[in-house]
């Protein structure tokens, strides 16, 4: 798909949630599907639950999301985390740069309590993809393996738009 096939889309990040798919259906023509690596959660969960309740989306790598959000092609981002805590909301890796990147481009946030990770082979890091290892054995020492993220709720901030908590109700 080419950007400038589309107007505007939501953004969906972490484990979709299937009682969040009416909402999402309503909010946008298009849903836009990072891989969320180095599980690929879009891949392997979400593609797949939007196939199948007739919702249009599409695939981009983690790392176009800075681009899509630059051409201003994103009205909402959905954040699906895995657990609240007192500190934030606690999501899988990638979470934090979403919602950063959210709030430099004016976008606004919904948080919701995602779905159950079933992925019952899932690669272990960036290093790992589709279960095959394609970093050199000296060179693993550098990789960098992923970790659940705090995302504050002052992270979540869109211009004067402040949401102090995190509900599943935003």
């Amino acid at each position: 798909m080419k950007l400038k096939e589309f107007k505007k889309a939501v953004l969906i990040w972490g484990v979709l949630n299937t009682r969040r798919l009416a909402k999402i259906k309503q909010s946008a023509e298009l849903v836009i599907v990072p891989e969320n690596r180095p599980y690929l959660l879009g891949l392997k969960c979400n593609i797949p639950l939007l196939r199948t309740n007739g919702i249009p989306c599409f695939y981009c790598t983690d790392n176009m999301l800075g681009g899509i959000f630059y051409k201003n092609k994103i009205q909402r981002t959905f954040l699906f985390y895995k657990k609240e805590t007192t500190e934030g909301a606690v999501g899988f890796c990638g979470s934090l740069y979403v919602a950063l990147l959210s709030k430099l481009h004016g976008v606004p946030i919904s948080a919701f309590l995602g779905g159950e990770l079933s992925l019952k082979e899932k690669d272990e890091n960036a290093s790992i993809l589709g279960r095959k290892e394609f970093v050199q054995v000296d060179n693993r020492k550098w990789i960098e393996w992923p970790q659940d993220e705090i995302i504050r709720s002052e992270e979540r901030r869109v211009g004067k738009e402040c949401r102090s908590r995190w509900s599943p109700y935003h």
